[in-house]
């Protein structure tokens, strides 16, 4: 009887020990489950708190983008970035404020876009922002702020300006970014304006007079920059075949014009009338009169930077731009030649000749009668002309700073 009671103790032991071992067993398995889970979950969060860090600083970054194209053109509009042909439309920055990539486009009035920028236009700043492997896009209306320029200029040389003759009479102001040389005793009854650093005498007058420093140069755009704006994208290139030439008397067949004897007459039209040329000479005792009675009248020479002539013996328009100002005659010249003007006829029109080379100049001989206003690369008056500053012709923006008048917007979510 004891042996049988021994050995059923004994099976019951190893069942006992059995079942131990298995609830050991089964807890180890639910406990490795357990913190394999916790374990998945804590890589799981990981990445996903990564990949929200990604998410926050791409966006951080593309904000930085936008401030740091507007902060670069306020300081100098020359160093914008404007939108690039390819896959990467932008230039890339990497700054202290993250990884960016930027750029902008022109912002029309009709709510399309379009490319290059123009100085001065309304735009779009693009910017987008990385971190890591996460990308994201943001956009943001812009303008320019600042006042209208106060000058009001009979003459202007963005570089240089040289006044020979006397009695030479400017019935307005005498501004440049660069240097003045009196060599006369001009009359000057509005003020001299120089602007920018350095900008001054490039030897003392004969006379004084009452003169004004600005710390900020005066930034004229170009000539093709003004056609962008005017024209669209191609520019001086669209007005060379969408032009008005064939309404001129007698009609402008081929934009080199050549005048020996009689006179060209530009007719203006409502709206405004615009002409095309690449080079127009007037020899011996011919004329250039406009008839503006109907509309305005603008000149366009080009293309930009061409050494082609532009020679021209005075002109009169059917009606003053200071008795009628919504039909002003404007002169845009492109060309990289000095502009030579003629004569002593009386002449009703702007002389704009402002290009990215910066050479060529308005060199008047004679002694013209002008209503009008002269921007140029440089000018030099010889003779004796009278300069009588009329406005309207021609007028900018002392843009200050360049900000945004939206709230930025995101483009296309994150990748």
């Amino acid at each position: 009887m004891k042996t049988a009671n021994a050995s059923r103790r004994g099976r019951q032991n190893l069942v006992s020990s059995g079942q131990t071992l298995l609830t050991v067993l089964v807890f180890v398995l639910i406990t490795s489950l357990i913190l394999a889970g916790i374990g998945t979950l804590v890589v799981s969060d990981y990445k996903a708190s990564g990949l929200g860090v990604d998410y926050d600083k791409s966006l951080y970054a593309a904000e930085a983008g936008i401030n740091y194209e507007l902060n670069k053109i306020s300081l100098n509009t020359s160093n914008v970035d404007q939108k690039q042909a390819g896959s990467t439309p932008g230039t890339q920055y990497t700054t202290a404020a993250g990884t960016f990539t930027v750029y902008v486009t022109q912002r029309n009035l009709d709510g399309t876009e379009s490319n290059p920028w123009a100085v001065g236009k309304d735009l779009w700043v693009y910017s987008t922002g990385q971190s890591g492997a996460v990308k994201r896009t943001v956009r943001v209306a812009a303008t320019g702020y600042g006042t209208s320029s106060t000058g009001s200029y009979g003459a202007f040389g963005m570089t240089e300006g040289i006044i020979n003759g006397t009695p030479t009479n400017v019935y307005g102001d005498v501004g440049t970014n660069g240097w003045l040389n009196f060599n006369g005793n001009p009359n000057v009854t509005g003020s001299i304006i120089f602007n920018g650093s350095g900008s001054n005498w490039q030897s003392s007058p004969h006379k004084s007079y009452t003169t004004l420093y600005n710390s900020t140069a005066v930034a004229w755009p170009t000539v093709e920059s003004l056609a962008v704006s005017t024209f669209g994208a191609t520019g001086l290139a669209y007005v060379a075949s969408h032009n008005d030439n064939l309404m001129a008397s007698p009609a402008i067949n081929s934009p080199l014009v050549l005048i020996n004897s009689g006179t060209q007459t530009f007719v203006g039209k409502a709206g405004g009338a615009n002409y095309y040329v690449t080079s127009l000479t007037c020899n011996g005792n011919s004329t250039i009169y406009f008839d503006n009675r109907n509309g305005p009248i603008t000149i366009w020479a080009g293309p930009s930077g061409s050494s082609s002539t532009f020679s021209f013996s005075g002109g009169l328009s059917a009606v003053k731009m200071s008795s009628d100002p919504t039909k002003p005659v404007r002169i845009y010249i492109a060309l990289s030649n000095d502009v030579q003007w003629n004569g002593n006829v009386e002449m009703d029109a702007g002389i704009y000749n402002v290009n990215a080379s910066g050479n060529g100049r308005v060199l008047v001989n004679g002694s013209p009668n002008i209503y009008g206003s002269i921007i140029s690369n440089k000018f030099t008056f010889n003779g004796n002309p009278q300069v009588n500053f009329t406005a309207g012709y021609f007028s900018i923006n002392a843009i200050t700073y360049y900000g945004a008048v939206t709230p930025w917007s995101e483009i296309g979510g994150f990748y």
